[in-house]
This record gives structure tokens, C-alpha cells and sequence, in this order.
């Protein structure tokens, strides 16, 4: 029986991020929706009258990120990325062998209040460290409301069941670091695991042809992390092997290691998802990752005839497609009967908003080009406001 109505003068929709006025929400006692009402948009909206004008917004999904490293920001900046993240050595894993523990989930708790700021309602996280990694990010966050999954990674052989059982899945640095026994015994237990997802960083840095064979020829991973360096024909083979492709630009840019190949990707129609990758390179940003790849689609498809992004491809990537490529789609990923209620609220009538008019087709391009987390009013979890600026 439904307990909660959450209304708004506006929303982005349902699976088609459609704007829609007069919204009216009903949860359910566990903050799913189970009635939503709306009226269809027939006029613009105009800022004639000085009154907040508020906007619901699906709550984000960052794809991928590093939460743990948050309290070392900046410490590999104007450096390589081998040298700042590359496992043992890089300066993130030297500084998380010696920082405390409380220092540790200090900075993932400042993280994961940054993410609601921003919009962000889940999360997927790459721990690191094996079991002691779990746990550390399950105890910094067993009093926030914030959704996340863990991608463990094992220490050694003897871990990989219990990562596997205590995470959602496995997360692996590169794709060189399974030897063949534990790739067998990894797809052993993904029969037994079926909703367990393994993910791997691939072509960040530069293109590995006989590793990219194996991850399509081993037919284990199923969500690769970066592929900055992919050619067409290695995105062709993503595609047909229906592996979920996640970018994160910003954190390839951080790090001088190129630009994703984001037009040939459009062109095939290849779903993709965004993530803001290692915290202490980035900041916890959605609409800057989305800006940020817009951009760069520009700049790489001059003298090239490649189709446009649109806005609503740009939001879809944090929403609707990364919740599908990540298996949460039932649940999660728009604003729908059936579904939780996490969302955000924006208020339009902030002065970088304004324009004489916005329509159903502009407001895509207002929304992604133009917020800033300080139009950011009001983030929802399940239906429970979990944040609110002030």
C-alpha cells in the first residue's frame, strides 16, 4: 500500500527520458513506485514569473570508480598513469598500504556524500585489496543511503570464491593477471553465480592485441573498463559478443592517455556507459564526464562524417544504458512504476537556466550543458530524501 507521494512541476520520464509536467509519485513502503501520474507537455516553459520551477532527474549511475583512493586527491597529478595507479607500485597503492584505516573510510564516506550532491544515487566500485577491500568499503558505508555494488579483486588464488561471495562480482586491474587455472575456475563458478558480474581495464593505455583476443576468445569478462585505444574492428567484436563497453574520458585526459573512440562506438550503435574513474584524479561529476565526452566527440569527428551526440544520448549513457549494461534495469535506471524511487531534483529557475524559452526538445541540452551541482536541490533514495542543499 503506498505511503509516500512525491510531486514536481516536472520530470524526465520513464525509460525514454521523456519530459513530462505535474508529476506525482506514490511509493511503497520499501520506495519503489507504485503509481506515477503526469500531464504531457504541450507548451514551453517559460521564466515569466519568479517562482523555483523544479525538474526530476533519474538518479545517476557512475559506472566506475575507485572510491577507496578519495583521500589522496591529486597526488598524481601532471604524472603517468603507470606511476600514479598501476598496481604495487603506483603511488595510490604505496599510500593505501600506509594510511590508516580511519583516514581510509573517511574519504570514502566524503566520497559518497559528493555522489548525492551530484546526482549520483549508485555506484561501481573496483576494490582493491581482496577480502580486507570489501569489507573496508562495507563498514565506511553502513550508514549511508547511497546504492553500490563491489567488483572484488583477490589477492590470491585461494580468495577468488570469497570475493566472488562477499562482492557482486570481480573487477581485475588487467586481463594478463589471470593465469588459465584461475580463469577456468572463475567460469566454473559464474555458472553457479549467475548474477555476478567480472569486469576488467582494457586498451587504457594502449592496444594489447593478443590480450583483447583473449578476453574474446575466453568469453568470460563481461564489462571491460576504458578501451581507449580500441580499433573499429575490436569494437565490431564487443559488440557481437555482447560485452558492455564503460568509459571514462575524464580520467583518460587526467592522465595523457587519449581519447576514447567515442563516434566509431556511436556509429555501431554500441551501448555504453560512463564512469568517473579513480577519485584522486576526478572529481565525482556526471554532467562534467558527459560534457567532457561531447566535446571530445567534436573535436575527433572534424573532417569525418560522423552522427551527432544528443544530449539525451549523453544522459541515457548515466541512466537507462548503465543500468541495462549492468543488469539493474528492472530496478533501477529511470523514473518508473515498478522501479526504486531514486532521483534528483533541480531547480530551473537558477539564473544559469534561464532562457526565453525551453521545449521537450531543448531541454536535453539545458540540462546536460548547463547544471551545476548547486541546481542540485534535493537527491532521493528509495523515496527518502537523502540529501538537500541548503
Amino acid at each position: 500500500m503506498s505511503n509516500t507521494t512525491i510531486r514536481s512541476n516536472f520530470g524526465l520520464i520513464g525509460d525514454k527520458l521523456e519530459l513530462k509536467k505535474n508529476i506525482s509519485i506514490e511509493l511503497d513502503d520499501n520506495g519503489k513506485i507504485t503509481d506515477l501520474f503526469y500531464d504531457n507537455i504541450k507548451e514551453d516553459i517559460t521564466f515569466t514569473k519568479k517562482k523555483q520551477i523544479f525538474l526530476l532527474i533519474p538518479g545517476f549511475i557512475n559506472s566506475h570508480v575507485h572510491i577507496c583512493d578519495s583521500f589522496a586527491k591529486e597526488q598524481g597529478f601532471n604524472k603517468g598513469l603507470i606511476e600514479t595507479v598501476a598496481p604495487p607500485n603506483g603511488i595510490k597503492h604505496v599510500l593505501l598500504s600506509k594510511i590508516s584505516k580511519e583516514i581510509k573510510m573517511h574519504g570514502i564516506r566524503e566520497a559518497a556524500i559528493e555522489m548525492l550532491a551530484s546526482g549520483i544515487t549508485m555506484f561501481f566500485d573496483f576494490r582493491e585489496n581482496g577480502l580486507t577491500g570489501i569489507a573496508l568499503l562495507k563498514e565506511a558505508l553502513q550508514n549511508s543511503p547511497i546504492n553500490y555494488r563491489i567488483l572484488g579483486r583477490f589477492n590470491d588464488t585461494t580468495e577468488i570464491e570469497s570475493v566472488l561471495k562477499c562482492a557482486d562480482g570481480l573487477g581485475f586491474a588487467s586481463y594478463d593477471q589471470l593465469s588459465s587455472e584461475n580463469k577456468e575456475f572463475i567460469k566454473n563458478l559464474k555458472r553457479e553465480y549467475l548474477d555476478k558480474i567480472v569486469a576488467t581495464h582494457d586498451g587504457e593505455l594502449s592496444r594489447d592485441e593478443l590480450l583483447f583476443n583473449q578476453i574474446i576468445n575466453d568469453q568470460l569478462i563481461d564489462v571491460i573498463i576504458h578501451g581507449t585505444h580500441y580499433r573499429k574492428d575490436d569494437l565490431e567484436r564487443l559488440k557481437k559478443n555482447n560485452i558492455s563497453l564503460v568509459l571514462c574520458p575524464r580520467s583518460n585526459g587526467y592522465f595523457g592517455s587519449g581519447f576514447p573512440p567515442i563516434n566509431e562506438i556511436y556509429d555501431l550503435g554500441i551501448p555504453i556507459s560512463l564512469g568517473t574513474d579513480n577519485v584522486m584524479a576526478n572529481n565525482i561529476d556526471l554532467f562534467e564526464e558527459m560534457r567532457y565526452l561531447y566535446r571530445i566527440s567534436r573535436v575527433l569527428a572534424v573532417h569525418k562524417d560522423c552522427k551527432n551526440f544528443s544530449s539525451k544520448d549523453l544522459l541515457e549513457m548515466v541512466t537507462i544504458t548503465a543500468a541495462r549494461n549492468l543488469g539493474l534495469e528492472k530496478e533501477y535506471g529511470s523514473i518508473s512504476e515498478g522501479k526504486y524511487a531514486d532521483f534528483f531534483l533541480v531547480d530551473l529557475s537558477n539564473p544559469n537556466y534561464y532562457t526565453y524559452k525551453i521545449n521537450s526538445e531543448s531541454i536535453y541540452n539545458i540540462i546536460v550543458q548547463r547544471t551545476k551541482s548547486e541546481n542540485i536541490k534535493k537527491t532521493y533514495i528509495k523515496g527518502v530524501m537523502e540529501f538537500e542543499r541548503k
